[in-house]
C-alpha cells in the first residue's frame, strides 16, 4: 500500500473495527509517521473523544466525515436503547419535546429539527451536513457508590493546574476517564473553579454531572454559577427537569417558555412543590406574559391548577422565584420529585444528610454586609442571635429587636453616609434584611430561619479557603509570595478593581469579591498586606499526597 493511502484507510475503517480502545490502540500502531498519526487524529477527534460509557455532553458533527457519522450513529442507537429502558421502568418523560428522546437542541444545517419531526427517531441520518445536539444519558449513580478520596482528588487538581495543556485538551482528557470514578458535590465545586469561561465551566459540569453521588447537595456547586444566564444555559443543555433544584429550591429563579414541553413540566413541578409546602406564599415575584405579548395581571395569584401538567398553559412565559421557610419544607415530597423526575437515588436519604446551603448572590447586599460584620466579631451566627433575642428570649426576633440589637452591638454598617445615593434610611436597610430572613411573613425570625445566615457563613468560609488553597498550590505556603504577585506595582495596597484584575491574572476564577470584602476590615475600599495576612488562618490543614 502507498504510505499516503494508509492514513486514509485507517480513518475510514477504524469506526468499523470491533474491540474498543484496545483495538484502536493497535490500529494506531499501523501509522508510519507521527505526522500521519496526528493529522488523522485531528480528523477523528470527535470519534476518539467519544466516551460511550458516559455519553452526556455536547456534540457538533460533520456527517460527511465518516468517523463523525459513526459517532452520530452510536449516539442515536444509545438514545433508542435508553428510551426503551425508561419505558420499561415506567419513568416520567422529562425529554426536551415530550418524545422520550435523550437528545436535546438538535440542529441540522442550522435548522431546528423539532420543527419538522416529532422525534429524532423519525429523521433519517443524512450523509453530509453539520449535526449539532446535546445528549443527556439516563445513567445515575447509586448514592452509596464509592467516590475518589479527597487526597486523590487534590492530586488530580494539582496536575490539572500545573499542566501546560490547552483547556480543550484538559476537558477532553477528563471526559475520556470520567466513567472510571464518581465524585462528590464538593469535588465538582472545586473543579469548576479551575476554568475561566462560562462555556468551559458548563462543559466540565455537564461531563461530570452523572458521576455525582450526592446530588442532594448540588447547591454547593450550583452557587458557583453566579450569572443567571449561565444557569439558563445549563438548564437548556442538561434539561429543565434534570437540572431542577430538587432538594434545595430556595431562592431559585426561573423563566420558563411554556410552549416547550420540559419547561412547562418544570413550571408545573415548581407550582406543585409550592402547593405541598406553602401556597401561594412560596412563589415570589411571579408574572405571566402571554404569547401575544400581553401581561396577565394574575389578580388571584398563580393558579393552583398549574400544579397539574395537563392544565398549565402551552404558550407564554412564566417567571417566579421560589422561597421557603425551613419549617415549611416537605422533605419527603422533595425526595419524591427527585426520584420521579431526576431519576436520582434518594433511598434512605434524610434532611440531616443534606448540606443546606445559600449562595452569596442570593440575598440582598445588606444581608451580606451584616454577615461580614458578624464574621469579624463572632464565632458563629448563634452568638449574635442570642444577644439580640436577649438572655431570656423566646427564640424569635422581631424587627424592633433586630434594630435595637444592632444598635447595642454598636453596628454602623447601615448608617446613612454622606453622598448616599440610595435614598434608604438605616431602618429601611435593616428592614430589608428582616424581610429576607422571614420568608414565611410571620413577622418574626425564628432560630431556624436565622440559620440561613449560617448557610451563608459556610459559603463565605469555603470560598475563602478555596482561594487560599489555590494560592498555596500556585505560590507555596508563604503568603508573602502570593501578595508580591498580586501587588505587582509594589504600592503596598490593592483597591477592589486592582484585586479583581490581579486574581484573574494568576489564574483564579472563583468569587474573589467576597475575599476582598472580608479582608477590607477598615471598609476603606483597599487592602494592605497586614489585612491580607488574615488568610493565614484559612490555610489547608491536610497535606496533598
Amino acid at each position: 500500500l502507498s504510505p499516503v493511502a494508509i492514513p486514509k484507510i485507517i480513518e475510514r475503517l477504524l469506526p468499523c473495527v470491533p474491540g474498543g480502545k484496545h483495538a484502536h490502540y493497535l490500529s494506531g500502531m499501523l501509522f508510519k509517521t507521527v505526522a500521519d498519526f496526528t493529522a488523522t487524529h485531528e480528523h477523528m477527534v470527535n470519534y476518539v473523544d467519544l466516551n460511550i460509557h458516559n455519553p452526556t455532553g455536547h456534540y457538533k458533527l460533520d456527517l460527511a466525515n465518516c468517523s463523525d457519522y459513526a459517532v452520530a450513529e452510536q449516539l442515536l442507537l444509545i438514545d433508542r436503547w435508553e428510551a426503551a429502558v425508561d419505558q420499561k421502568y415506567g419513568r416520567k418523560d422529562t425529554s426536551h419535546h415530550g418524545n422520550g428522546s435523550h437528545l436535546r437542541n438538535e440542529v441540522f444545517q442550522g435548522r431546528d429539527l423539532s420543527t419538522s419531526f416529532n422525534s429524532i427517531a423519525e429523521w433519517k441520518l443524512a450523509e453530509h451536513g453539520e449535526f449539532e445536539f446535546d445528549y443527556i444519558s439516563n445513567q445515575r449513580p447509586k448514592r452509596t457508590a464509592q467516590v475518589l478520596s479527597d487526597s486523590l482528588w487534590d492530586t488530580m487538581l494539582v496536575e490539572l493546574h500545573s499542566t501546560e495543556c490547552d483547556v480543550v485538551d484538559k476537558i477532553a482528557a477528563l471526559r475520556s476517564i470520567s466513567h472510571c470514578f464518581y465524585v462528590r458535590t464538593s469535588h465538582m465545586r472545586s473543579l469548576v473553579g479551575y476554568f475561566k469561561t462560562e462555556r468551559e465551566r458548563a462543559d466540565i459540569l455537564i461531563i461530570m454531572y452523572m458521576r455525582i453521588v450526592d446530588m442532594h447537595n448540588a447547591k454547593m456547586f450550583r452557587v458557583r454559577f453566579e450569572n443567571y444566564h449561565e444557569v439558563v444555559a445549563l438548564q437548556s443543555r442538561l434539561g429543565y427537569a434534570c437540572f431542577f433544584p430538587f432538594m434545595q429550591p430556595e431562592n431559585a429563579k426561573f423563566q420558563l417558555n411554556l410552549a416547550v414541553y420540559d419547561q412547562r413540566l418544570c413550571a408545573s413541578m415548581f407550582v406543585n412543590l409550592a402547593i405541598k409546602e406553602k401556597f401561594p406564599q412560596n412563589l415570589h415575584d411571579y408574572s405571566y406574559r402571554r404569547a401575544d405579548g400581553s401581561e396577565d395581571p394574575m389578580p388571584l395569584g398563580v393558579p393552583k391548577s398549574w400544579g397539574d401538567m395537563a392544565t398549565i398553559p402551552k404558550d407564554g412565559v412564566f417567571r417566579a422565584t421560589y422561597r421557603c421557610a425551613p419549617e415549611d419544607r416537605k422533605f419527603e415530597h422533595r425526595k419524591e420529585i427527585a426520584r420521579s423526575f431526576g431519576y436520582f437515588d434518594v433511598d434512605g436519604l434524610t434532611d440531616k444528610d443534606v448540606e443546606w446551603w445559600t449562595g452569596l448572590t442570593e440575598p440582598p447586599e445588606d444581608v451580606l454586609n451584616l454577615l461580614e460584620y458578624f464574621i469579624s466579631r463572632y464565632d458563629n451566627v448563634e452568638q449574635p442571635f442570642k444577644k439580640i433575642d436577649g438572655e431570656n428570649g423566646n427564640g424569635n426576633i422581631t424587627l424592633r429587636e433586630l434594630l435595637d440589637g444592632l444598635d447595642e452591638m454598636d453596628c454602623h454598617k447601615f448608617d446613612v453616609k454622606k453622598g448616599n445615593k440610595t435614598g434608604r434610611t438605616k431602618e429601611q436597610r435593616i428592614e430589608s434584611i428582616f424581610r429576607y430572613l422571614d420568608p414565611g411573613g410571620e413577622g418574626s425570625v425564628s432560630r431556624e430561619e436565622w440559620a440561613m445566615l449560617s448557610q451563608l457563613w459556610k459559603e463565605f468560609d469555603l470560598s475563602i479557603r478555596e482561594f487560599v488553597y489555590f494560592l498555596t498550590l500556585s505560590f507555596g505556603d508563604d503568603l508573602l509570595d502570593a501578595w508580591d504577585a498580586l501587588d505587582d506595582d509594589e504600592s503596598g495596597e490593592l483597591t477592589e478593581e486592582e484585586w479583581l484584575t490581579a486574581v484573574v491574572s494568576i489564574g483564579y476564577f472563583g468569587p474573589a469579591k467576597i475575599v476582598f470584602a472580608l479582608l477590607d476590615t477598615s471598609d476603606d475600599g483597599s487592602i494592605s498586606y497586614d489585612e491580607f495576612e488574615v488568610l493565614e488562618k484559612y490555610k489547608p490543614r491536610r497535606e496533598v499526597t
